[in-house]
């Protein structure tokens, strides 16, 4: 046998299993994938998203969308409070006030947190300019895909749905070790909620509920904010 043939028989014991193993599935980045595909399909949605320091809440945001361009999103922390209704470029809102405003909102009308948003433009933005939030969710859940390590869990009955939990851990923009865990619909594989690796930062969702989101009445007295 000729040195060339005996170097290549080699090279091709060690690769072999390297190549096996990347020909198998990873049931992670599967589950996101298919996360992806049935984010595709919402209509419409409710979020819930709470974030404490130390075992007690700081802030807690509800959330809710008629997908492709109506928003409603009710922000309280300590004695603060803002609200934010969107409906296609029309933007009402307030903070710390029951007056409403017509217009664009500054930026610091929420708290800087994170917020998934599968089908609309951020806060301050019209909708038609993009990318928009179901641009944004993709390429972080692209990003997870591609870079993250996935590791699964164990079925979860929540709220009398099952759902899978995955971790998900990948180096952020910053160079910094980011964790969560997701538990996704056993039967449709959308997120039924997010945890933070810390429990500081929690996110729970609500599928296609039915919701009316109206602009609010201009000339009226104000009301206090309710969770839409």
């Amino acid at each position: 046998m000729s040195t060339k043939v005996a170097i290549g028989i080699a090279i091709g014991v060690v690769l072999l299993p390297v190549v096996a193993y990347y020909a198998i599935p990873d049931p992670g980045k599967k589950a996101l994938q298919r996360e992806q595909i049935a984010l595709e399909g919402v209509t419409s949605w409710r979020i819930g998203t709470e974030f404490s320091r130390n075992g007690r809440p700081v802030a807690a945001r509800g959330h809710s969308a008629i997908c492709p361009d109506k928003e409603h999103v009710v922000e309280s922390a300590k004695e603060d409070f803002a609200e934010y209704i969107r409906i296609g470029d029309d933007v009402y809102y307030r903070k710390n006030t029951y007056d409403w405003v017509k217009g664009t909102p500054g930026p610091d009308l929420f708290a800087p947190l994170p917020m998934p948003r599968p089908c609309l433009s951020d806060p301050g933005e019209p909708s038609s300019k993009p990318p928009g939030g179901a641009e944004q969710l993709r390429l972080a859940l692209e990003s997870d895909i591609k870079e993250g390590r996935i590791d699964k869990g164990q079925v979860k009955a929540n709220h009398g749905s099952p759902c899978r939990e995955w971790t998900i851990m990948r180096f952020t923009e910053t160079d910094r070790l980011g964790s969560y865990t997701a538990c996704l619909g056993e039967t449709d594989n959308l997120p039924q909620y997010i945890r933070a690796a810390n429990d500081n930062f929690n996110i729970s969702f609500e599928w296609n509920p039915s919701v009316t989101i109206e602009p609010p009445d201009m000339n009226s007295p104000g009301k206090p904010p309710t969770p839409p």
